[in-house]
């Protein structure tokens, strides 16, 4: 059979006595991290330093090798998350910012901006956290948000979010010492997003030399704030854990302790960066040192978040979740052909070659997820709403207009739509898992676009496609498709399918072969 009629395959789990909590609706703990490669992980081959909570995790679980971000960048990448959309129809297609337009404000000697924020998600999709608070679910989201600027029409407290504690803006997460980070509390009587200002740093610049005398760490602020709240969390009351964690994007920078110490003078030779004030990336003499230890930072924080799930007795009944918003990134000094070394694919962030948008993704789930299994089953960011919904039993949405149809949303209004497939399936090995005839993504800033179906890939630069069969091809080096015309005509049709036009984010599609 020719592999382009051959939907992918199905992967074949071994069926599981389900335990009493798998009567319960589940808790789901989703664990983003920003810019982290595919081969970041130890458990993914990593071999400059280790990430044993990961791994752990990973052997507790399954191990995803074809799991794909919703676009090669984080807002839009979010945006698919949140929406259950591909890129081509999904409002948020790049990372719009909205701080170049504001007046500014001061914190003691800095000016920063006193409006900031990406484009909004629009106001007429109902959004993950939106579906999981009417079904019941209490939310929390901590860190990156990027999904609204600060007072538009979507920003957590206006988008089903009981508790928010980071960055609105993504640009502002540049920096890991910044003027100030945003909270909402519904518990407390928050009405909006406020924002709480860190007085130690504001004593120092934002830039240079001064910049290193900043304390209040913005990783570790966010990750207490999020083991305050899961600490809250009850047995039987479930609830919705989205945390968006900054690490390891740059700027390349963290506390002097122990965990940056435990890599000075090790990852030679040494990589030094000059900074670049505009972008707040500030310099840094051991970019290779400061990018291991951020991960092992972050797998730390991994850790700790697993002892609290057993230690509330929560474990058992919580989907527990890691992966990364996209491919890996070089801004701030980071050097990811240093630490990807094998070279298994092509391109990086911004890229939809298969590293900018290929990522790690593990999934835990006691009684349900066989552990220590490892499964090649393609989905994208866009497939893990319904998902969700599929687990936490939520089949129709009297406020949102939507329903669960085999596995898939619908909505109710004609002028919208959901683009994912639930896997549960495929994740817990009960039921047929129903496939996508192929994987979409776009980007409007590198003018990318790619298409998956089976093993085939076509990747769309400034309009111009070139085809690539990733059974014997995963770093995408021979181009196909002056070989195989057909297929490239037949993906560019799923490409004009897919497509919506959106004047913000505008891409180039490729014409049409002439020809049948």
């Amino acid at each position: 059979m020719d592999i382009i009629s051959r939907p992918f395959s199905a992967v074949l789990l071994p069926l599981l006595v389900l335990p009493a909590s798998a009567r319960q609706r589940p808790n789901i703990l989703y664990i983003m991290c920003d810019d982290m490669g595919y081969g970041d992980l130890s458990c993914y081959g990593q071999q400059h330093f280790h990430t044993p909570n990961i791994d752990r995790l990973a052997a507790q679980g399954m191990r995803m090798t074809s799991a794909y971000a919703g676009s090669p960048v984080s807002a839009p990448s979010r945006a698919c998350f949140m929406t259950g959309q591909h890129s081509g129809h999904t409002h948020v297609r790049g990372n719009r910012e909205y701080w170049r337009y504001g007046q500014t404000v001061s914190y003691g000697a800095n000016t920063d901006f006193a409006v900031v924020g990406q484009e909004p998600y629009d106001q007429a999709h109902a959004i993950l956290p939106e579906i999981m608070k009417e079904a019941g679910y209490r939310t929390g989201m901590f860190g990156k948000w990027a999904g609204g600027y600060e007072g538009s029409v979507s920003t957590p407290d206006k988008r089903g979010v009981d508790e928010f504690y980071g960055y609105i803006c993504q640009f502002q997460a540049h920096l890991y010492f910044p003027n100030f980070l945003n909270r909402f509390s519904r518990q407390a009587g928050d009405t909006a997003v406020v924002r709480e200002v860190l007085e130690q740093n504001i004593q120092h610049a934002m830039f240079g030399e001064d910049y290193n005398h900043r304390r209040q760490y913005s990783a570790d602020l966010i990750h207490q704030r999020a083991l305050a709240w899961l600490r809250q969390q009850e047995a039987g009351k479930p609830f919705l854990g989205i945390f968006t964690y900054t690490l390891p994007h740059a700027e390349l920078r963290q506390p002097e302790d122990s965990i940056l110490q435990a890599f000075r003078g090790k990852l030679l030779p040494e990589r030094t960066y000059r900074g670049d004030n505009p972008s707040r990336y500030n310099p840094t003499p051991e970019a290779h040192a400061q990018f291991a230890a951020m991960i092992t930072r972050l797998d730390a924080q991994v850790g700790e978040i697993m002892q609290i799930l057993e230690e509330r007795g929560l474990a058992e009944n919580t989907v527990l979740i890691f992966t990364s918003d996209n491919g890996p990134h070089e801004e701030g000094g980071a050097d990811p052909e240093y630490f990807n070394h094998d070279g298994k694919f092509r391109g990086l962030k911004r890229s939809t070659h298969e590293g900018g948008i290929r990522i790690p993704f593990i999934v835990r789930w006691p009684g349900r997820v066989p552990a220590g299994s490892v499964c090649d089953q393609p989905f994208a960011f866009y497939d893990l709403l319904p998902t969700f919904c599929d687990m936490a039993h939520v089949k129709t949405s009297k406020a949102y207009g939507l329903r669960m149809k085999k596995g898939q949303l619908v909505a109710s209004n004609p002028s919208d739509c959901f683009d994912g497939i639930s896997i549960l399936p495929t994740l817990t090995g009960k039921g047929r898992q129903r496939q996508h005839d192929h994987l979409y993504w776009e980007f409007h800033e590198t003018d990318m676009l790619g298409v998956r179906r089976g093993d085939w890939k076509l990747v769309v630069k400034r309009g111009k496609p070139s085809l690539y069969n990733l059974a014997d091809d995963l770093h995408e080096d021979n181009d196909l498709s002056a070989q195989r015309p057909d297929l490239v005509r037949m993906l560019i049709e799923k490409i004009h399918e897919d497509h919506t036009d959106h004047p913000l984010f505008p891409v180039t599609l490729p014409e049409l072969p002439s020809g049948n």
